[in-house]
């Protein structure tokens, strides 16, 4: 059973998210052979305040 984790700086809308979650799903049945209904995704949105990359925060 996939387990994916979507960790992104900033926040996305419901059909942003759906479409990702429906690409994401597609290729794990495609290439891994997994039935859609094993593949679990969580979308975890973080504030760019609290999302740094180089040292520098993103907010």
């Amino acid at each position: 059973m996939p387990y994916i984790n979507v960790k992104l700086a900033g926040t996305l809308n419901k059909e942003q998210k759906a479409e990702i979650a429906k690409e994401i799903t597609d290729v794990m049945t495609r290439v891994a052979n997994k039935p859609p209904s094993y593949t679990y995704i969580v979308f975890d949105e973080v504030k760019t305040e609290d999302w740094a990359i180089g040292g520098n925060l993103l907010g």
